[in-house]
């Protein structure tokens, strides 16, 4: 099959061999689709290449050059082949849509199950996290705590963060003020960092106090399950706790 080039239509020559592929011009220079010269493999090869490859085809109109019933049957192919491939995409999208469905069930579930602990049950949780990543922490909450609940120290002693935990229902916010008694607590500690943990959430002006706390790091609701969950996967396999923690690890809000 003889082609002319859209560039500066020169004619050239194509086999099979190289249909189906881009070409250079010899004088323009210019990149262009090549035909598929046989008609039967033509068909044959739109119906099984991939579908990108297909399309890129039709776009840079490589089916020129045969008769209208051979391009009247590419175009089914293609059509059926369209068809298929958007059909492919919504199902990817609604599986895509019930994954993160599923996976908010399972945190809500998750949620639930922490906020029917009891408060030292939960601080227990709290203070195992740390130990997990290599801490030395300990679950001091009670009636007279001084606003710390867990403190968390390094394998040599050093106190390195201290915790407040608050076991909420998903009515139950967190105001400013009780972040800016932890706040108090925080400065008398002598520690480093400062976490936060609540099953409820915070208060605009709570948030707002927060983020005033450079040293503060807080975790509530399904960002908590998060948080525990990721914990759990990185250390939980885990069967020694290391002599040593060589820094602080980097956290996130």
């Amino acid at each position: 099959m003889r082609v002319k080039c859209r560039g500066c239509s020169a004619k050239f020559r194509v086999d099979d061999a190289h249909g189906g592929k881009w070409g250079v011009c010899c004088m323009c220079r210019q990149r262009t689709m090549l035909p598929i010269p046989d008609p039967e493999r033509l068909i044959a090869w739109a119906c099984k290449v991939p579908w990108s490859k297909l399309s890129r085809f039709i776009r840079a109109n490589g089916a020129r050059g045969h008769s209208r019933e051979i391009i009247t049957d590419l175009v089914r192919v293609v059509e059926s082949r369209r068809w298929a491939e958007e059909e492919r995409e919504r199902q990817q999208r609604r599986l895509s849509k019930s994954e993160r469905g599923a996976q908010r069930d399972s945190q809500r579930r998750t949620l639930a199950e922490l906020r029917e602990l009891s408060p030292y049950e939960f601080e227990q949780l709290v203070a195992e996290l740390f130990c997990m990543q290599g801490y030395r922490a300990v679950a001091v909450g009670q009636p007279a705590d001084n606003g710390i609940d867990v403190t968390i120290r390094t394998q040599s002693g050093e106190k390195w963060a201290v915790a407040q935990c608050k076991r909420y229902g998903s009515r139950t916010k967190v105001g400013a003020m009780e972040i800016r008694d932890f706040g108090g607590a925080y400065a008398l500690s002598g520690a480093l960092h400062g976490f936060f943990f609540t099953t409820g959430t915070l208060t605009r002006h709570a948030r707002k106090t927060a983020k005033g706390f450079p040293w503060l790091t807080v975790y509530t609701g399904d960002a908590l399950v998060t948080y525990i969950e990721g914990i759990r996967r990185q250390f939980e396999p885990k069967s020694e706790v290391p002599d040593r923690v060589a820094g602080p690890p980097e956290w996130t809000c």
